[in-house]
């Protein structure tokens, strides 16, 4: 885009030094070429002025009107057109922000969620082994399997699996 900006720039800085220049080249309709500086009109360098009638000066000096006015037009839709490239880009660039935004809290949901279904997921690993270690205590007390020091030992083994389970709760009920 920029590039096509600064061809658009070029262009227009062309025309208005040729518009400025001295003398201004007209072909009329049977395929002369006249130059017109001035007052003066001359063909091939040489002036005619004085050897052309009124209407021939007058055709002359209309197809120079309206070579400016169409170099004036021209002029101001290429400006129309810069400006128009300008809005487009500010458009298109405010789009890619509000794309990167949207793309970054889109991210951020994904993220919320996989760590809301970690959590979830680990919640139901602890508190399984917590279930499944407090089944064995149960059926080896019933057996009458343990000593007392065994059975301390398996409490405490629960109770840290109860905290475990209690953190992983906890982590949970954060999402």
């Amino acid at each position: 885009m920029n590039t096509l900006r600064q061809l658009v720039k070029l262009s227009l800085i062309f025309l208005i030094f040729i518009s400025c220049g001295s003398s201004e080249r007209v072909i009329t309709d049977e395929g002369k070429i006249y130059n017109v500086d001035g007052k003066a009109i001359k063909k091939n360098g040489v002036n005619v002025s004085s050897e052309l009638d009124a209407s021939q000066k007058e055709k002359i000096d209309d197809l120079l009107n309206q070579k400016e006015e169409q170099e004036k037009a021209e002029a101001k839709r290429q400006k129309e057109l810069e400006k128009a490239i300008e809005t487009q880009e500010k458009i298109e660039n405010d789009a890619k922000e509000r794309q990167r935004e949207l793309k970054s809290q889109l991210d951020a949901l994904q993220d919320k969620i996989r760590n809301r279904q970690n959590a979830r997921d680990d919640y139901a690993k602890i508190k399984k082994r917590f279930v499944e270690q407090q089944k064995e205590l149960e059926k080896l007390k019933s057996n009458g399997q343990l000593s007392s020091i065994e059975l301390k030992e398996w409490e405490a083994k629960l109770k840290k699996l109860e905290v475990e389970a209690e953190k992983a709760q906890q982590k949970l009920n954060k999402f």
